[in-house]
């Protein structure tokens, strides 16, 4: 039975609607890759990286126009993103709302994939679901 972890980024607990720099807190599932049945396993507590039109604190103006995480996000360490990632490290996918550059390679670092999508949580990980399938069968005919 083959089982990975998604972290959902929900202000309801049903549908992934949150931005990932916004975020406080992660719902964790595991799922069940053949059944395709998941469920809840913990909340995860982060520090948002993104507040008040700044992102992890006091920015110069060359890591503002970089957007959420600024110049550091790239996952130099200590940045806020870089933070969230490691948090989020022992996890397959991580869904969110919306989700920029700086935070998707922060995630990349821990082989984490990132996909923002707006669905109940429940469609959101079928679908990841069925992706992994497909890509396990297209895997096994080679």
């Amino acid at each position: 039975m083959a089982k990975y972890k998604v972290a959902v980024a929900t202000s309801d607990g049903k549908t992934v609607d949150s931005h990932f720099g916004h975020v406080q807190s992660f719902l964790i599932f595991d799922v069940d890759e053949d059944s395709g049945k998941f469920e809840d396993i913990e909340e995860r507590d982060v520090r948002a990286a993104c507040s008040g039109g700044e992102c992890g604190g006091t920015q110069s103006a060359r890591e503002e126009t970089a957007g959420c995480g600024g110049h550091n996000g790239a996952g130099e360490g200590g940045s806020p993103m870089d933070e969230i990632a490691k948090a989020l490290s022992d996890v397959d996918y991580v869904l969110v709302a919306k989700i920029g550059p700086h935070a998707i390679r922060a995630l990349a670092k821990y082989k984490v994939t990132a996909y923002d999508i707006v669905l109940p949580i429940d469609e959101a990980i079928a679908k990841i679901n069925e992706y992994r399938i497909k890509i396990k069968e297209r895997k096994n005919r080679k």
